[in-house]
């Protein structure tokens, strides 16, 4: 009890001391709780983030012979895609593509509706999404016609 009775001024010092210590003990664990999340790699596999990407075509063949593509008024509907998935796989995506459009046998615009094949390189699974594609094909002028006399 004689503890009790002593200097005033002991008393606060203790206690002062008592307060900063729990402040700065607790701040070194919430800092170091934020240093493991954010280090930690798997933390980005749980974590979910939403990133709008572009469509992009694939085209693998070329029209018949005698026929071009415009390719400044190819289009692809919708455009852009809003993809949900793990931030670990989403941060380095740069595009959502199409399955393979094969139009080696069109001779005028062709019309699709075909399903997207991947995203962010990640193989897609289960039911397709599809976007609406447009090629417009036209045909060549012949080589003939251009070194005929005027």
């Amino acid at each position: 009890m004689k503890l009790l009775r002593g200097s005033l001024f002991l008393k606060l010092a203790a206690l002062v001391f008592a307060v900063v210590s729990y402040f700065y003990i607790h701040n070194e664990i919430q800092n170091n709780d934020k240093d493991k999340r954010f280090s930690d790699p798997s933390y980005k596999l749980i974590k979910l983030t939403a990133k709008s990407l572009p469509v992009k075509l694939r085209l693998d063949t070329a029209p018949p012979d005698g026929y071009k593509i415009l390719q400044d008024k190819i289009s692809v509907l919708p455009d852009r895609l809003i993809v949900i998935g793990p931030e670990a796989l989403l941060e380095d995506a740069r595009s959502a593509e199409t399955s393979i459009v094969d139009i080696s046998e069109s001779t005028k615009t062709a019309v699709r509706r075909v399903p997207l094949e991947n995203v962010a390189g990640i193989h897609l699974a289960g039911e397709p999404y599809y976007v609406s594609v447009t090629v417009p094909i036209e045909k060549t002028e012949p080589a003939a016609a251009e070194n005929s006399p005027k």
